[in-house]
């Protein structure tokens, strides 16, 4: 039986985003997935299936020098994206075609696709008046209209999403798709006893992800004078040079900078994958800055990553997370804008060694019951499959 064609349409670097290069995979048992994304000047992190193709739009530089460009070239690479996704459509003539955020589905729309399109967002911005002199601000609000007129939207985090009914007036109900891992990124861990042993003795704390004011890296750094003395911090993920200046002067300022270890982005996903398992402690504290970043605790991956390595994490202390989690011993709440309350949150995760290994296990456990992707994807799997059978 001929498998259907799905078009994705995805304007930002789908090999950084696991969402994206998850679904691609998962959705591939049933369709024939063709990728429509911006070029950049990194090589792939991920390894894509042979047969998947992913067509890389625009000049391959760093997203960072796109975000500076003149506004003319910054238009000009949007309607050449556009230009592409519409040959692929006409070339695939799909069932479907799956927008991700506001630039894709404003282009499914430039294309001529009207029919057969279902919206995924990820991120919700807080309400601004349209600028008309701003390409960004142009296609947000272009978006906002244009999603009515979709057959799907689908949202990873159910407060964004009834935010993002209020902006659009739409009164169909939004499918909830968390962010969590594929099961077979995460391997079970072979030999408990030796990995809990492992970190003991290392006594490290990670943050993965991108490294910036918003998500509480200096309130990880100003934590370290009120834990125990061993115990490090390594942050991973991609930095912008003056920030990590800013961190490192910090860390000198309060005497922890051999206890700081600014790793960068790492390159490999399998590679942070094998490393996270490592560390003692995770940390996500978001702060609560912007809608998106409080509306957030079944939207960030890096939360469930963690889970699947067994890694006991600090949240955030706010209704959602407060929901999202509700009986799991294996995270501890925090202010996430008071370093205090963050160390305070460390020592309650390691005041007792077998407490902490039960709640080790606990995350585990808890990501294999009900934080996998493939749970949590299964119901817009469905959906998708129903919607290519009408067309």
């Amino acid at each position: 039986m001929t498998r259907p064609a799905l078009v994705v349409a995805f304007y930002a670097n789908p090999d950084r985003y696991p969402p994206t290069y998850h679904a691609a995979l998962e959705l591939q048992r049933d369709f024939r997935v063709r990728i429509v994304c911006r070029a950049n000047a990194e090589a792939p992190c991920v390894t894509w299936p042979a047969d998947l193709r992913v067509d890389r739009v625009g000049p391959a530089i760093p997203d960072r020098e796109k975000d500076v460009q003149p506004a003319l070239l910054r238009l000009r690479e949007y309607l050449s994206f556009s230009r592409a996704l519409r040959r692929a459509i006409a070339e695939e003539k799909p069932a479907l075609v799956l927008a991700y955020e506001p630039h894709a589905l404003v282009a499914t729309f430039l294309a001529g696709r009207h029919r057969g399109v279902v919206y995924q967002r990820h991120e919700i911005e807080d309400p601004e008046p349209l600028n008309p002199k701003s390409l960004q601000s142009w296609v947000r609000h272009t978006a906002l209209r244009l999603s009515r007129h979709t057959d799907l939207v689908v949202f990873p985090e159910a407060r964004r999403a009834a935010l993002h009914q209020r902006l659009t007036h739409d009164a169909r109900p939004p499918l909830i798709v968390p962010n969590y891992p594929r099961r077979e990124t995460f391997p079970q861990p072979a030999n408990w006893p030796s990995l809990l042993r492992r970190r003991r003795e290392t006594r490290q704390l990670l943050y993965r992800g991108a490294l910036g004011p918003d998500n509480g890296i200096t309130q990880m750094i100003r934590c370290l004078p009120d834990i125990a003395p061993d115990l490090t911090l390594r942050l991973c993920g991609t930095v912008r040079p003056a920030f990590a200046e800013e961190l490192t002067a910090l860390a000198d300022s309060l005497g922890v900078r051999a206890r700081v270890q600014l790793s960068g982005f790492i390159p490999s996903y399998e590679q942070l994958n094998r490393e996270t398992p490592e560390a003692l402690v995770g940390f996500v504290l978001r702060q609560p800055v912007k809608t998106n970043l409080i509306f957030n605790a079944t939207a960030t991956n890096k939360l469930y990553e963690y889970a699947a390595c067994g890694v006991p994490t600090v949240v955030p202390d706010n209704p959602a997370y407060r929901e999202a989690l509700a009986g799991e011993s294996w995270v501890a709440f925090a202010d996430p804008t008071d370093p205090r309350s963050v160390a305070a949150a460390v020592t309650r995760l390691l005041d007792d060694e077998d407490a902490y290994d039960a709640r080790s296990r606990a995350a585990r456990a808890a990501f294999d019951a009900r934080f996998h992707f493939e749970s949590g994807f299964a119901p817009l799997r469905d959906a998708l499959l129903r919607l290519a059978r009408r067309d």
